[in-house]
């Protein structure tokens, strides 16, 4: 994405300080979907990033993203309108050698948490089936927290081979949700520590924690994961997993456990298998595993999802991506099969052609957002065609 660097009579007219850094980009799309967007639809985005140096080696930025989005406003009307603006994933960054505060749209400390697969699955089995959001799932972020929370408060530091990060949620001028993580890395082993005491405005669970290890040895690399959580009315539930990645030239192979004992409950635990290849042209990725779902009354293992995906890169800029996902989950972006072709016009300009036949979703399923886990593409149901740019 092309960067324009303002000049400094710009930068002190917007910014208010002539030694800022002001830089701009964008993207726009324009395609065409008849089961989605009824036909032909756009939407495109301004991008600004903000830098300012301050005293004493502190550095503050920002972020902002200003999205425009069809909502077929002009219609009917003799002059053009962009339709609905909106603006999302503002973040203000105070940060130095050692520190760094951020406020806004930002992770969880929890993304900065190694553990294994699986670990706080009985945590979001039972969140997801009540309707709570979760923050202990794989996202990790704060999208979906309720209305009343206006951002997100992240503190991060690094000393030596040690870390720490602290996050909460700021809602009605309140601190929630509020999680602690903290990390040593001793070269032959990587040691962290997890504890969150959740609101149940948010989360089911009232307090969790969680201690992992991980290392590589013989070629294997290694990571063991404890957790505990004290569910409201439910009782108390722990994890315990290990994870195993082995790589063999241009093959990765991976395999994890997960055991549970959670009051109520018989659960055998879950697993999972995978194979990644990547050489030259050729991407390949497949994986199995099991999880857990909650069935009103209690915590069953029967839940389970599985995908096997492959791009080829033929060169002159054509990429071919197809695979297959399923699961057992309507609301975590299972869907049954794509193929993806997308062309690279240069400057930045792209054209896609992708079909995806999301045949796992119902009429109220989320049909504009089917994510690929080979190439990234965000794809909707049915057929698409579409140009986008980059500026």
């Amino acid at each position: 994405m092309k960067n324009i660097l303002l000049s400094s009579a710009a930068i002190a007219l917007l910014a208010g300080a002539a030694s800022a850094e002001v830089t701009w980009s964008g993207d726009a799309e324009i395609g065409y979907n008849d089961d989605v967007e009824d036909g032909a639809y756009w939407d495109a985005g301004l991008y600004v990033n903000l830098s300012q140096e301050l005293n004493n080696g502190w550095t503050v930025t920002g972020a902002l993203d200003i999205d425009l989005e069809d909502d077929d406003a002009g219609s009917g009307s003799s002059s053009y309108d962009l339709g609905s603006v909106s603006t999302s994933d503002w973040v203000l960054t105070l940060s130095n050698d050692m520190f760094t505060f951020s406020a806004g749209d930002i992770d969880t400390a929890m993304a900065s948490f190694d553990y294994v697969t699986g670990l706080f699955s009985a945590t979001d089995a039972v969140d997801d089936a009540l309707g709570l959001d979760t923050l202990s799932d794989d996202s990790s972020d704060y999208t979906g927290i309720p209305d009343d929370t206006s951002a997100g408060l992240l503190v991060s530091a690094e000393y030596g081979q040690f870390s720490g990060a602290y996050s909460a949620i700021i809602a009605d001028g309140d601190l929630g949700a509020q999680q602690l993580v903290l990390g040593g890395d001793f070269d032959v082993v990587e040691v962290g520590f997890f504890y969150a005491e959740e609101d149940t405005d948010y989360v089911l669970a009232s307090e969790q924690y969680a201690l992992t290890v991980s290392g590589s040895f013989a070629g294997f690399e290694v990571t063991g994961s404890y957790g505990k959580t004290d569910y409201f009315g439910f009782g108390d539930g722990s994890a315990y997993g290990i994870e195993v990645a082995y790589p063999v030239g241009a093959v990765t192979l991976g395999a994890y456990y997960t055991g549970y004992d959670v009051d109520g409950a018989d659960l055998d635990g879950a697993y999972g298998v995978s194979v990644d290849y990547a050489d030259g042209p050729i991407t390949v990725s497949a994986y199995y595993g099991s999880g857990l779902l909650f069935d009103g009354t209690n915590i069953v293992d029967d839940a389970a999802e599985y995908a096997i995906e492959g791009q080829y890169d033929f060169g002159m800029g054509l990429v071919m991506t197809a695979g297959y996902i399923d699961g057992d989950d309507e609301d975590d972006n299972d869907f049954a099969a794509y193929i993806v072709a997308e062309y690279d016009l240069g400057g930045g300009a792209t054209f896609l052609a992708s079909y995806a036949d999301a045949t796992n979703y119902d009429e109220s399923g989320d049909l504009d957002d089917i994510d690929t886990g080979v190439g990234g593409y965000e794809l909707n149901y049915g057929t698409t065609l579409a140009v986008s740019f980059e500026f």
